[in-house]
């Protein structure tokens, strides 16, 4: 065999891998981080949609912003700020993926990005497909009032995971308490709508929210009823103020403080007002010369 068959042989074994191994690795990697918050060309989800992205977006700014937006925001990149803005301010979770990984990721996407002459087909097959159908549209008001129960913590989930409010907050004069360490969720569904809202629910992509709730899958019944909860508080917000205790607290806190004073004094006047050697102590003492 020749120098130029060998290459050529060569050339072709390198394509096929390229094609079946990294092609399958992106499908893979697309489907476990990016299709919560992207769909090809099913329109908008939490964030934008992916087809024809390499058109509209440089290789090396792709690259950039898919291992960490935050930098590439605060680097002052135009067109990073104007994603942000359009799309609620919501930062997209950094990702610890290798060049190599994030172009298998972006050549499944669509053709035209890896710059390495391998043609791999547009994914029309997602863009033919039936347009989200928004399953929020049929809740009752039973599935509201379980979804609050959920996120407050009065129902147990299923599996075990962690209570909502332990880390956000909502506008709802029903909720006793709630966390702050986390986003305020009362604009959620406007910020993600029905599609995007219940993904995130489903399979959370920050990394605090999927390590919290590993092993801890929430069911296809909780994933509804807490959406149609967060949809009914973004409806219903501006109805609303955010619950606030002060008032009970303080009436119950003045009621305790009233009570201990109370007690303390009834025991304080039982007490032996003298000491124990007292009438020892003043007996005339006799002088023996």
């Amino acid at each position: 065999m020749n120098y130029y068959r060998k290459k050529a042989l060569l050339l072709f074994i390198g394509i096929f891998t390229f094609t079946f191994v990294f092609a399958d690795e992106g499908e893979d990697l697309f489907k476990l981080t990016c299709k919560v918050c992207h769909t090809i060309g099913k329109g908008r989800l939490v964030g934008p949609d992916l087809m024809n992205v390499a058109e509209k977006r440089s290789q090396d700014w792709l690259i950039s912003f898919i291992k960490s937006s935050t930098s590439v925001i605060n680097s002052g990149d135009t067109d990073a700020k104007a994603i942000f803005e359009e799309y609620n301010k919501m930062l997209m979770p950094d990702n610890n993926y290798s060049d190599a990984q994030i172009m298998a990721i972006l050549n499944y996407i669509g053709p035209g990005i890896s710059g390495t002459g391998v043609p791999v087909e547009a994914k029309t097959e997602e863009a033919v497909e039936a347009p989200v159908v928004d399953i929020l549209s049929d809740v009752t008001p039973e599935n509201i009032n379980t979804g609050a129960h959920l996120f407050e913590g009065k129902q147990r989930l299923l599996n075990g995971g962690p209570v909502c409010s332990s880390c956000h907050k909502v506008t709802d004069e029903r909720i006793f308490s709630s966390g702050t360490l986390a986003k305020d969720l009362s604009e959620s569904y406007d910020n993600m709508g029905s599609a995007g809202l219940m993904a995130i629910i489903k399979s959370p992509p920050y990394p605090v929210m999927k390590q919290a709730y590993k092993n801890h899958d929430l069911s296809e019944g909780e994933v509804i009823n807490l959406a149609a909860y967060l949809k009914s508080v973004n409806e219903q917000r501006v109805n609303q103020n955010p619950a606030d205790f002060r008032l009970e607290f303080i009436v119950y806190g003045l009621i305790m403080f009233v009570t201990i004073v109370m007690g303390t004094v009834t025991l304080y006047s039982k007490r032996k007002k003298l000491a124990v050697n007292h009438d020892i102590l003043n007996r005339p003492s006799k002088v023996v010369n």
